[in-house]
């Protein structure tokens, strides 16, 4: 009799080699989710980060696998020995990853003048970039299992559970090696030191096997007991005649779970996106969720003593059951994940508990379904297995055609599903498929008399009915839910115990959903909703939401908008050719069409769902679809400058978050190089950029990246959550200011544009500057002397995004007294407004003057005022106290008479000192 141990590991093996063994397993299970991770942000750089570059790139490392499954199957026969066989695939995995990073360079270098331009160039370009990066490691990865499988068999008795364990315990490892990259290597470390630093993890696996005890079984069991024994002999025998599946109808199986499992977990992310928001902490967890429950599933097969024939038919069986009641909880989800959200604190310190519950949330709903569909590989294996000598071969084939339904579950079921599906009905047709697969286990190779399947294939058959019945009517499924993200909301409402369907109607009370799209790249919805009782406007205000979350406001981001498009084309010195990242609700691009000299504005959208909505907004841009001079850019920014040979006068990038996944890819130091070399000489950038969900930390690391690349550079505040960085090689003089006003003055579109947010003159906009090129030169420019702790966004060292993501758990903003203190004093001289007024020190304005520059900082939809009204009025006040004079609210706020009884500033009147208040309050007249 066979002694097992608990790691079924062939007889003869000592214990601490077995747990050795399994060891080795997990830690290169881990590296090649580690490597995944990596290898997708380094190819992004190539190709970029839309649908077909992601799709390319994910189709090579699954194609690689598969191709490495089934090579390395059909070796398992000719090997002599197993584990130095699987050595050698470990240490070229190993060498290969050491030298990536370099090897990655040598492509990039060659590539450069390659345009990557959607298909069928970008696939040609970018599968050939793919497969020389990608090529030999993931091949040699497909082969590790089959390997593994034969040399630590036995006898074939044991091969299914040896089977099992392997993928288990390597698929656990991989569990480990998703949050491992997404939540410290790539944050804390980098891609190169990543990469690297685990390659020596398969290079130590690699050691381990080639010097294990043993040889692993040869190619003919040769010197074997377990193949002399006469029993193995019976055991064989036996196992051929009960075997009642096909083998196709196995292969079958094995290809459609593949495929469903893929369309599964592509849907499963949008709809965590849409609960808990975009960023890669979320798509870590719901991917880590899916290899667990495999895992797991994989594991529990490899547990037991007898699988029984009916085995198979009961697993999809319960997939397809337990797929159709996660289906009907789908559309409250994003209720529950509020819930989870609101039990937990806006502090840093509860980042990591809430994304623990977060995944035991998830994996709570997710085990049972995905569990079993971890089990479907290695229950097929065991009918599918005949004798010893070919269970390695068995195995690749195997796990080459369900990493091939992989591949094929991440085109169809991830892209081109979507171009005609919602999520509801994407997930129904992963059902469908394992309905199908369900009728397919219960097909026979033997009739047996004794065994009635009638009543499996016609319960089959009702449950492939039952799927086709929920995907036409779809019920059950409620897309008003998934309008506007929970995820936003970081606290209990009053409303948030009532249940699912009193809180979305009360969550959507003010808004009318006009349109709702889950498109190939993203949901998106438009919204319409009035301002809430009270506030200065009844207009009505459209969103464009991405993802649950708002990207632009037609009335909330007025002012944003606006000023994102004229503050540079007034001061650009040509603008002829002008480019926009990021269509959202298209009125920043619809702004420049007000200029007659501008001949071409391109706008680079990632969304093709985005472009769709353009008509709903027409109202606001002037018909922006329909302009001759407007070209929208399908595809992501980053690689349409790349490809690009043409340059522009200004650039304004306004993508979403950087915590949103992929965008901050257009906050490197790479891709401001680009914009840089796609200007012409004295061309403007335009970068928006957010300080609600921020802190310090990520503004100066956006600021001093840019200020990298461009040695003029300005901020302005827009409103008092959005800063626009106006970035030139260019330092703008009174001539550039006088040019702009003279424009404004004689440009009627643009001034009537202008005046619905009284913006009357040039120095409305210029009064909203923070910092000039100086102020920002001293306090976050990183010359390399380590004046500066912000550090720079580099793709190698791809930051901004996980510190993003981290402020916005927290939910907290950048205080004003950030941007208005007494640091900016000194600075004076160099703000655009002073060089207008060369007596600054002064109170320059005229009472006219100074009523519209106040009118300006006053938001005439939201009522808020911008921080630097309160400095004007000062600043007017201690100029002429009786032409200019003050509330007595506002010298309680001002401390005007803590001013006097101290005769310098002192109290309250520290906080509203700045660049605008710049001269010592002391001698200077009507104190």
């Amino acid at each position: 009799m066979i002694k097992k141990n608990v790691f079924n590991v062939r007889p003869g093996f000592p214990v601490l080699i077995s747990v050795l063994v399994y060891t080795v397993v997990f830690i290169t299970g881990l590296t090649g989710l580690v490597y995944q991770v990596a290898w997708q942000k380094y190819l992004g750089r190539l190709l970029g980060s839309d649908t077909i570059a992601t799709a390319t790139i994910l189709a090579v490392f699954l194609g690689g696998l598969s191709l490495g499954y089934y090579i390395c199957g059909r070796f398992t026969t000719q090997v002599r020995n197993q584990f130095k066989a699987y050595a050698v695939l470990e240490g070229i995995i190993g060498i290969w990853c050491l030298n990536f990073p370099m090897v990655f360079k040598v492509v990039e270098s060659l590539t450069r003048e390659w345009h990557f331009s959607p298909p069928p160039v970008m696939i040609l370009q970018g599968f050939f970039c793919s497969v020389i990066l990608m090529g030999i490691p993931t091949i040699c990865m497909g082969g590790t299992i089959p390997f593994l499988t034969r040399g630590l068999s036995g006898h074939i008795g044991e091969a299914t559970r040896i089977h099992a364990s392997v993928y288990a315990v390597n698929t656990a490892g991989a569990f480990i090696g998703t949050l491992l990259a997404g939540f410290y290597l790539i944050p804390n470390h980098g891609l190169p030191v990543t990469v690297k630093g685990t390659a020596f993890l398969n290079l130590g696996a690699f050691l381990f096997f080639y010097f294990i005890p043993g040889k692993g079984q040869g190619a003919r069991g040769e010197g074997e007991p377990a193949l002399s024994n006469p029993q193995s002999q019976i055991t064989n025998h036996k196992l051929q005649i009960t075997n009642r599946k096909s083998p196709a109808i196995l292969c079958a199986i094995a290809f459609l779970s593949g495929f469903y499992v893929m369309t599964l977990e592509n849907v499963l992310i949008r709809i965590s996106n849409l609960s808990f928001g975009s960023s890669s902490y979320s798509f870590s967890l719901i991917v880590s969720v899916f290899i667990l429950s495999i895992a797991m599933g994989s594991y529990v097969v490899g547990r037991l003593k007898d699988i029984p024939r009916h085995l198979l038919f009961t697993n999809q069986l319960l997939i397809t059951i337990t797929l159709l009641i996660v289906y009907l909880s789908l559309d409250t989800w994003p209720y529950w994940a509020h819930l989870i959200r609101g039990s937990f604190p806006s502090d840093i310190s509860a980042f990591s508990t809430y994304y623990l519950n977060v995944f035991a949330a998830l994996a709570l709903i997710l085990i049972l379904p995905i569990g079993l569909m971890g089990a479907t590989v290695p229950i097929a294996f065991h009918e599918i297995k005949r004798d010893l000598k070919n269970v390695g071969k068995h195995s690749g084939i195997l796990f080459s055609l369900n990493t091939i339904g992989n591949l094929v579950g991440s085109l169809v079921g991830g892209i081109f599903f979507y171009y005609y599906f919602n999520n509801a009905r994407v997930f129904l047709c992963a059902a469908l498929l394992a309905a199908i697969s369900t009728f397919l286990a219960t097909v026979e190779k033997i009739r047996n008399p004794k065994i009635r399947n009638q009543k499996s294939k016609l319960l089959s058959l009702a449950l492939i009915i039952t799927v086709l019945v929920f995907f036409i009517w779809a019920p059950f499924y409620d897309e008003d839910h998934f309008m506007v993200g929970t995820f936003t909301q970081k606290r209990l409402l009053s409303y948030s115990q009532d249940g699912p369907d009193d809180f979305f109607r009360k969550w959507n009370s003010k808004r009318d959903l006009k349109f709702y799209k889950d498109g190939p790249m993203a949901t998106v919805a438009v919204t319409e909703h009035p301002y809430p009782p009270g506030s200065p406007t009844a207009q009505k205000s459209l969103s464009i939401v991405v993802n649950g979350k708002s990207d632009s406001s037609t009335i909330g981001d007025a002012y944003l908008l606006k000023l994102l498009a004229h503050l540079p084309a007034l001061l650009a010195e040509k603008r002829e050719n002008t480019m926009v990242v990021g269509l959202g609700t298209g009125v920043t691009a619809a702004e420049l069409t007000l200029y007659p000299d501008i001949e071409s504005i391109d706008v680079a959208e990632i969304s093709p769902s985005v472009v769709e909505v353009l008509p709903y907004f027409r109202e606001f841009t002037y018909d922006l679809h329909l302009n001759p001079k407007a070209r929208i850019l399908m595809g992501d920014a980053f690689r349409i400058l790349k490809r690009s040979e043409k340059k522009w006068d200004i650039i304004l990038s306004e993508p979403s978050n950087p915590w949103v996944t992929g965008v901050d890819l257009l906050f490197t130091q790479e891709f401001y190089k680009l914009v840089r070399e796609h200007l012409t000489e004295n061309g403007i950038l335009a970068q928006w950029i957010h300080t609600y969900f921020a802190d310090p930390s990520m503004l100066g690391m956006i600021i001093n990246t840019v200020s990298q690349e461009f040695d003029q550079c300005r901020v302005f505040m827009a409103t008092p959550g959005d800063m626009i960085l106006l970035a030139s090689d260019k330092s703008f003089s009174l001539r550039d200011i006088r040019k702009a006003q003279e424009t404004l003055n004689t440009n009627e579109a643009v001034r009537a544009s202008l005046d619905k947010i009284n913006f009357h003159t040039i120095e409305t906009m210029l009064i909203r500057e923070v910092w000039p090129p100086s102020y920002i030169s001293d306090h976050f420019r990183d010359s390399g002397s380590g004046k500066t702790s912000f550090g720079i966004q580099t793709m190698d060292n791809p930051r901004l995004h996980y510190i993003a993501g981290k402020c916005f758990f927290t939910g907290k903003g950048i205080p004003n007294s950030y941007f208005f203190n007494s640091s900016s004093a000194p600075y004076f001289k160099d703000f655009l407004i002073t060089k207008k007024y060369g007596n600054w020190a002064a109170f320059p304005f005229s009472k006219e003057k100074f009523d519209s520059l106040i009118l300006s900082l006053k938001d005439k939809y939201l009522g808020y005022e911008l921080p630097m009204t309160h400095a004007l009025r000062l600043k007017a006040f201690l100029s002429d106290s009786e032409q200019y004079p003050l509330s007595e609210k506002q010298r309680q706020a001002y401390g005007i008479d803590d001013l006097i009884r101290h005769d310098g500033l002192k109290g309250n009147i520290r906080r509203f000192r700045s660049w605008i208040v710049p001269y010592p309050v002391k001698g200077t007249r009507n104190k």
